[in-house]
Formats: structure tokens, C-alpha cells, sequence
């Protein structure tokens, strides 16, 4: 209700003259109501590309094929932005409670950790990321409940909405290859992966062209201006901003980060008898989002459910929180001042996007490490994730 409150703030007559930064009330559900062509109940993909100056045309969206089908759904149901908001409001919204239930149920009251928190009311009606949420939240459900290839459906539902959980079911099959053996850690890969290619695989015979586009557009993107990527470009000009040397330089970090994750959890794996599915996961989730080159300000939503699951301090979590809410406001506020003051100097709220940015990504840091370092706050229910004997 307060997300709603916040963000319905721009449902006010010529909002978006202002109001949406000054207010912090801006969010992407509104304007791409229009500019990718929901309201004209366009299906999505199928008649779409990725045009030669850099447009997504024709049905292409910059979301994968689950978030754009909900989007095209929801778009039936109106014919106008602000109704767009409201009903995308109104289905959103029981990803949320049932993520906060499915959370309370495996950690208790830890779970306030995700439903009181500030990232909820900032983002839940910014994008549509409380739908890959759900499914994340769903798989780590599974997984408790003793249902690895149940958790790995789920996540590979997730990377049909978002992409990020299909990184999960790489330290769920470690786990699964570690306490009995290959042909579980197959199983949960192929479940995963499956599922996934499954839900991509019409819609790349259909229009290759159309499906595609989603990700040519990410790969040609420059990043966000509130990036550590951008900031880094602007005080020490390397060239750096070059796509083909950025993307390479990002997926190096990247991967390299991964193997290191990935192969200390083998280790505590071999020394403890069990694979840290969870903090694996956790840390994964951490790396993609300090190296990429776009930061969206929601994706903290995909991070939160781990401070929940995950038996850390919860001061981990309140600086996380703090930090991100200095981002949240700097970023809109710094919009406000240059789009509608036209002041491009340090302004307050620049030096709070920047101080923030760069705190933020050394918390992700920080967290990479803490993260896998973790245990569950409670064992899963059946799952019988010891090495076999």
C-alpha cells in the first residue's frame, strides 16, 4: 500500500512534468505503457526487432518473454497510462504477499527483513521485478521443502521474467552433484535449463528476429548513467565506454567471479559435507549486480529475499538499506535538477547518487564474500543435501 501511494503520486494530471522526479514517484510501468506499443494490444515479439538505429519496434520489449506476456495482459484490461499503473498495481501485488508468506515460513519473523522493507515501497510498483521475485522466492521455497528439481523449474520460470535466477541452479546442481551425485546434478540442470528454453523456444521459431531483439538491445546499451561503469569513464577516460571493450570487460569480472564463488562453496563443501547452495546463490546474485554495466535501481528487490533466508547480521541488511535509499532519492532528484532547474553541477542530490553508487557497489563487494560465507537461517525440511557415504 505505501509502494502504491508513492508511485500513484504520478497518477496526478501532467505528473510527468516534474512531479516524477521531485516526488520520486517515477516509474517505468507508465511510460512504456506507450512507447512499447501495449496500448495498442500489440503481442509482443512476434512482429518485432531490433531496428539499425537502436529502436525496439513492432512488439520487441527489453524484457524477457514472461514479463512481456504479463505486460501485454495487463495492457488488454485499460486504455490509458494511469489505469495501466493501477491494474499493474493490482496483479503485482500478490507476488509480494506470497513471497513474504513463503519467506516467513522458512525464517519467521526474519521475513520482516522483505516485507517492511524500504526497497518494497521504493520498487515494488517501479517495474514488473516483483514478478522474477516470486519465482525466485518460489525455487528457494522448493528447495527447502526437499524439491531441487521443483527449485530449478522455478528458477528457470525466473529467467523467462528477468534472467538473474537462471544463475541459481548452478550452485543447486553443485549441491545436488556433491550429495548424490551426476545424475541429480543433471536432473536439476536439465529441469532448470529446460524449462527455460522451453518457455523461450516459441517465441525464437516464431521471429528469431523479434525474440533476439530483447537481448541485442542489452548488448549494444550503454550503462546507466548512475553506474559505477559511467562514473569510472567520466573521472579517468580509458575508453572503457566502447561497447565491445565494456561487455568484455563486464562478462570477465563476471565469470571470473563466479568461478571463485562457485569453487570456494566446493571447498566448504568438502570440508563442512554440505554444497552452501544458498549463500552460493546469494553471492552469484551479488557479482552479476556490481559488474553489470545497467544497475536499475529495483533490482535491490532481487537481493532482499537473501537477507531473509541467509543467517548473517541484519546490520548487513540495514546498510544495504540505507545505501540504497541515498541512491534512490539522489538518482531522482538529480533528474529533477538537471531535466526541470537546469542545474548540472554538484548539486546536493548528485553528490548523494555518486557518494551512494560507489558505496553501494563495495557493499555488493563485501557482500560476495559474506554471502557465501553464510548458512541458512534454518535447514531445509527433507532435502538430503549430505555427501553420500
Amino acid at each position: 500500500m505505501l509502494g502504491f501511494l508513492l508511485k500513484g503520486q504520478c497518477l496526478a494530471p501532467n505528473a510527468y512534468n516534474g512531479q516524477q522526479y521531485s516526488d520520486l514517484c517515477y516509474n517505468d510501468i507508465q511510460p512504456l505503457f506507450s512507447i512499447r506499443a501495449i496500448q495498442t494490444d500489440t503481442f509482443p515479439y512476434i512482429d518485432g526487432e531490433f531496428t539499425a538505429d537502436q529502436q525496439l519496434v513492432g512488439g520487441a520489449i527489453e524484457y524477457p518473454v514472461l514479463t512481456g506476456i504479463f505486460m501485454w495482459i495487463v495492457g488488454l484490461l485499460v486504455d490509458e497510462g494511469n489505469a495501466y499503473l493501477r491494474v499493474t498495481a493490482l496483479m503485482l501485488a500478490p507476488f509480494a504477499l506470497v513471497s513474504a508468506y513463503l519467506l516467513a515460513r522458512m525464517s519467521g519473523r526474519q521475513a520482516l527483513l522483505f516485507a517492511a522493507s524500504p526497497a518494497v515501497v521504493f520498487y515494488a510498483f517501479h517495474n514488473w521485478d516483483l514478478l522474477v521475485v516470486g519465482a525466485t522466492v518460489a525455487g528457494l521455497w522448493s528447495w527447502w521443502r526437499g524439491k531441487p528439481i521443483w527449485a530449478a523449474v522455478w528458477f528457470g520460470v525466473g529467467a523467462a521474467l528477468k534472467l538473474n535466477p537462471i544463475l541459481f541452479v548452478l550452485p543447486l546442481a553443485l549441491e545436488r552433484l556433491h550429495a548424490k551425485g551426476r545424475r541429480e546434478a543433471g536432473l536439476v540442470l536439465g529441469a532448470g535449463v529446460g524449462t527455460a528454453v522451453g518457455l523461450n523456444l516459441p517465441f525464437m521459431l516464431i521471429n528469431f528476429k523479434g525474440w533476439w531483439a530483447t537481448y541485442e538491445f542489452h548488448r549494444v546499451r550503454v550503462p546507466n548513467f548512475d553506474s559505477i561503469w559511467n562514473l569510472a569513464s567520466s573521472r579517468y577516460p580509458w575508453g572503457i565506454l566502447h561497447m565491445p571493450t565494456l561487455n568484455l570487460t563486464v562478462a570477465v569480472l563476471t565469470l571470473a567471479t563466479f568461478v571463485v564463488v562457485l569453487a570456494y562453496g566446493w571447498q566448504r563443501a568438502r570440508r563442512e559435507g554440505v554444497y552452501p547452495f544458498l549463500g552460493a546463490s546469494a553471492a552469484l546474485l551479488a557479482t552479476f549486480m556490481l559488474w553489470n554495466k545497467v544497475h536499475s535501481p529495483q533490482y535491490t528487490l532481487w537481493l532482499i529475499p537473501f537477507f531473509v533466508v541467509l543467517n548473517i547480521s541484519w546490520l548487513w541488511w540495514a546498510a544495504y538499506t540505507i545505501i540504497d535509499a541515498v541512491a534512490y532519492v539522489g538518482i531522482f532528484r538529480w533528474f529533477y535538477d538537471i531535466v526541470y532547474v537546469g542545474e548540472v553541477d554538484w548539486t546536493a542530490a548528485k553528490w548523494a547518487m555518486v557518494t551512494s553508487v560507489w558505496a553501494r557497489a563495495l557493499l555488493l563487494l563485501v557482500l560476495v564474500v559474506v554471502f557465501v560465507r553464510a548458512n541458512p537461517v534454518r535447514g531445509p525440511d527433507e532435502l538430503d543435501v549430505a555427501a553420500p557415504t
